[in-house]
C-alpha cells in the first residue's frame, strides 16, 4: 500500500444531533455537510487517498452516502466504525477498500488503524466506554494507535493519536501530523 495523503474520521454524515453533541459550529446538518466537504476539499489534492477511520456516515440513505462521497477528493478507504454498516454497503457508497483494521509504518514505527481507542479509554462524558468492547484494538509494545470514535478534542494520549475531526477543527489530518505526533510517542 502506498501511504496516504492523510486520515479523517467521525464526520456523521446524515447525524443532526452530532452538532450539539460534540459541538459543532453549525447551524444545522446542511451548513454541517457543506462545512465539512469544503473543509476537506480546501486541503486534500484531488488525485489524493485518504483513510477515513470510520463513523463517516450515521442515518444517511445509500444515496446521500454516494452523493457526498462523490463530493469529496481523492480515493477513498474505510477502516469501519459503529456507524459504517456492511462491507457491501460501504463499497456502494464509493470506497475502494473496506476493511476493520490496518496496520503501516508510520515516521518509521508500526501503527495500527482502528475506528476503536483501547479499551478503558474515557468516552465524552469521562468515565470508561464499555461498549464494542470486542472491537477495540489490543495494546501491542512499541505499537501506536491512530483511532477515531471519542469526539474529544485531544489528539494524542499516550501512544494513541486521535485523528477525529472534532479534534481537527472539522479537517482531515496530512500524513505529516500524523508522523509528527507518533514520534512524540
Amino acid at each position: 500500500m502506498t501511504y496516504p495523503w492523510g486520515f479523517t474520521s467521525d464526520q456523521h454524515f446524515g447525524h443532526r444531533n452530532i452538532i450539539r453533541f460534540a459541538g459543532r459550529p453549525c447551524a444545522d446538518l446542511e451548513a454541517m455537510h457543506e462545512v465539512l466537504i469544503t473543509n476537506y476539499n480546501s486541503v486534500v489534492p484531488v488525485d489524493a487517498t485518504v483513510i477515513h477511520v470510520g463513523d463517516v456516515f450515521f442515518r444517511a440513505t445509500e444515496d446521500e452516502a454516494r452523493a457526498i462521497l462523490g463530493r469529496l477528493n481523492g480515493h477513498k478507504i474505510l477502516v469501519r466504525g459503529n456507524h459504517d454498516g456492511s462491507f457491501g454497503r460501504c463499497h456502494r457508497n464509493g470506497f475502494s477498500i473496506v476493511t476493520d483494521e490496518l496496520r503501516m509504518d508510520i515516521g518509521g514505527r508500526p501503527c495500527r488503524i482502528s475506528h476503536f481507542p483501547y479499551a478503558g479509554t474515557e468516552h465524552h462524558n469521562g468515565t470508561s466506554d464499555p461498549r464494542f468492547a470486542d472491537r477495540r484494538p489490543p495494546k501491542v509494545k512499541g505499537e501506536a494507535l491512530i483511532h477515531g470514535h471519542t469526539h474529544k478534542p485531544e489528539r494524542r494520549l499516550n501512544n494513541m493519536v486521535h485523528i477525529g475531526v472534532d479534534a481537527w477543527d472539522l479537517f482531515p489530518v496530512p500524513l505529516a501530523e500524523v508522523e509528527a505526533l507518533v514520534a512524540r510517542i
